[in-house]
């Protein structure tokens, strides 16, 4: 719960309500209930005797499920003459999603007295497009059929421009006394102590098939219990001494996840974030997959064999769709049915490809999954060439980016904002550009697959992957280092000019070990300066930038997962104690968030000590979002020194403190092909670690592993 919305979801249905659990008629703020793009419920209003209860709490703690504890207002009966005293009745709304949104509405008479009451609820379905919902592009709508009424519900029918039907279906448990424009009421007498229940389902439907009528309330309710348990037995089991992070930071993290998860035919797949980016991002699901591959692998299975299906196969500028491209994001709604919109997929993002690679990599590190790689390779092989053909259109050497498509991204890394690319005048950098983290990431792809194709016995390919990352690290250095500044450029421009912003982007480039060592010192001393360091993280844009705003999008904010990319990349040139610094505070800032949920982003300003300041939300953020959720456990695998190397049999583990932690233990955690369980603790000195299983073929070297870049 955040913002004053409630949010539910569960595969591609998603609900956005109210505190109070409702959706008013006419809302101006997108609350509904969504599937496949489409609002199948804009309006959802419960009522007791015509009047609005008055919430006590709302409850959304297992993600899942949102319950709504209510009281009655004053109450007058029989034309004024008897009142019924405000908290007299108990009212309790459980919701969850799962096919559709199930609701129980229990009312129980806690007073002395027996008393009269009239249910209510309103309903009403507008199946409009989410990009229309949004207000980015208007929606030239199909038809809506009369409403059908039942004895248990009504159906609202919409006939589609893009030719399918959708149905909005509603059952309740009790036949209302009267159903009229979508109201349903009902009467009942309760004697004291007496309790009433509603159970209502709403089944939303697309195309010709039947609704899942027969999998209502209880039965729906317990299988969703039984998926989230299936998600927990399948995860890294992680505990330590610190209850904040423990039963706080972590766990919130791990159940945001698992809300933001969908089950497609090639396996598990992160949404971005909700409500609004409740789809397939290529860029935000493989930085997801990454950061969360020591918990559970099969999302990197799952995004990697989803993005290779997605894959560009020919030229289409209209969706910027090249060979081999990656896509940046893939909606389903009547728009993109009637291609109004480009996402269908839209391939408008210069990162997606290399990140695509760079998981195939880390896949490869941890699970030494053979038969995956040789199954992805095609995918591979064609990404590579995008990079080396398309990427780089003018062969220059470098990955660049230009808008072609209407409708499209402008800045397309992951600073995609209108404004976070600009000259120090404040006008926008002239396009195409070559981004520096993108090329940071062609560099690590490269050097990865050129020791898995080694391994795999591929040796031509190898050595070829290794001269050309070489030469890559080359020229970045001669071409993006900034002898003024002491610090790399954001990205080059389209006269090759360097575009002088000091920005976070570079720290990617440490993460990727294209970055010179001697410079990585110089890197570091920047990045945890006063102007770029905010006590709470690594701030996208130095406060001394004219552009800053400690509460822009990307030029002053601080974002987790960028913050735990530059801390991977610090621990990875040995800078354990500036990694410790980002990890502790972006962790203490999780802790101190509301719900223990590490934001999207939040406010770039300077912590304050002396007055103990907490971090500043930002106030427009998914919530929750996945590689804001992972770069929790991004920031743990950092601080515990794990690198998995095992196509080579060999994992790397070396804790740093963190978190205030004494202690922590790891278990089940899936490497290779069998399973890694440790215990660390914390004594003051160098951390202890205790083994407690680990693959047979798998070699555990408690050290740093050695300096390859």
């Amino acid at each position: 719960m955040s913002d004053g919305r409630v949010v539910l979801k569960e595969n591609r249905i998603m609900m956005v309500s109210d505190e109070m659990g409702d959706i008013p008629a006419g809302n101006t703020t997108g609350l509904g209930l969504y599937f496949s793009d489409t609002r199948f419920l804009s309006a959802y209003e419960f009522r007791l005797n015509r009047l609005q209860p008055i919430l006590l709490s709302a409850s959304v703690d297992e993600s899942y499920v949102a319950t709504f504890q209510m009281v009655n207002p004053v109450l007058l009966l029989d034309e004024g003459k008897r009142r019924i005293p405000q908290q007299s009745l108990s009212i309790r709304r459980s919701r969850f999603i799962y096919g559709g949104l199930h609701e129980r509405i229990g009312v129980q008479n806690c007073g002395h007295e027996a008393v009269d009451i009239e249910l209510s609820l309103r309903v009403d379905a507008d199946f409009r497009d989410m990009f229309d919902v949004r207000g980015y592009k208007s929606q030239y709508g199909g038809t809506v059929r009369p409403l059908e009424v039942g004895d248990r519900g009504m159906t609202y029918t919409y006939d589609g421009r893009d030719g399918l039907i959708r149905r909005t279906e509603v059952v309740v448990n009790r036949a209302p006394a009267t159903q009229h424009d979508g109201a349903l009421t009902w009467h009942f007498h309760l004697e004291s102590k007496e309790t009433v229940t509603l159970v209502i389902d709403v089944i939303p439907v697309i195309g010709e098939n039947e609704s899942t009528l027969s999998y209502l309330y209880d039965d729906a309710l317990q299988a969703l219990q039984a998926s989230y348990r299936r998600w927990h037995d399948n995860t890294s089991r992680i505990r330590t001494d610190n209850a904040f992070l423990d039963r706080g930071l972590l766990r919130r993290s791990q159940m945001d996840l698992r809300i933001l998860l969908e089950e497609y035919d090639t396996g598990l797949f992160p949404m971005a974030g909700i409500p609004w980016f409740s789809a397939p991002f290529g860029r935000d699901a493989l930085i997801s997959s990454i950061q969360t591959l020591m918990i559970n692998p099969e999302i990197a299975r799952g995004t990697l064999r989803y993005l290779a299906q997605q894959q560009g196969r020919r030229v289409d500028t209209s969706r910027e769709e090249e060979p081999g491209k990656i896509l940046h994001e893939l909606r389903y709604g009547e728009l993109a049915n009637l291609k109004l919109i480009p996402h269908t997929p839209y391939y408008g993002s210069v990162d997606s490809t290399p990140l695509f690679l760079v998981c195939a990599v880390e896949m490869m590190d941890w699970l030494n999954d053979q038969d995956l790689f040789v199954e992805l390779l095609p995918s591979v092989l064609s990404a590579l060439k995008w990079v080396d053909q398309y990427g780089d259109s003018d062969h220059d050497g470098f990955v660049e980016y230009a808008e072609r498509a209407s409708g499209g991204v402008r800045n397309q890394g992951w600073k995609d904002s209108s404004d976070s690319l600009l000259y120090p005048d404040g006008r926008p950098a002239e396009l195409p550009v070559a981004l520096v983290e993108v090329q940071g990431y062609i560099y690590q792809a490269k050097v990865g697959l050129s020791r898995i194709f080694a391994r795999l016995g591929q040796s031509a390919m190898a050595e070829r992957l290794s001269r050309e990352a070489a030469e890559l690290r080359r020229r970045f250095e001669l071409s993006f280092w900034l002898d003024d500044e002491q610090f790399y450029a954001q990205g080059l421009d389209r006269n090759k000019t360097p575009i002088p912003s000091i920005t976070s982007n570079p720290a990617h480039c440490l993460w990727a070990g294209i970055i010179d060592p001697e410079r990585a010192e110089i890197l570091r001393d920047r990045l945890m300066a006063p102007d770029m360091f905010s006590g709470w993280g690594i701030r996208t844009l130095s406060s001394n930038s004219p552009h800053y705003n400690p509460m822009s999008y990307h030029n002053g904010t601080i974002w987790p997962h960028d913050n735990s990319i530059a801390a991977a990349g610090l621990r990875r040139y040995r800078h354990a104690d500036a990694a410790g610094q980002v990890i502790e505070g972006i962790m203490e800032a999780g802790v101190r968030m509301p719900d223990y949920r590490l934001p999207e982003l939040f406010c770039g300003f300077r912590r304050d000590t002396h007055y103990n300041n907490g971090p500043a939300e930002y106030l427009v953020s998914c919530n929750p979002q996945a590689w804001g959720a992972g770069a929790a456990f991004h920031l743990m695998q950092t601080a515990l020194g794990i690198v998995p190397d095992t196509t080579a049999g060999r994992l790397y583990l070396n804790p740093v403190p963190f978190g205030q932690a004494r202690s922590v233990e790891i278990r089940g955690m899936r490497v290779g092909g069998g399973k890694l369980s440790f215990k660390v603790a914390y004594n003051g000195g160098r951390p202890e670690v205790e083994v407690l299983e680990k693959p047979d073929d798998l070699d555990v070297i408690l050290d740093e592993p050695p300096l390859i870049t």
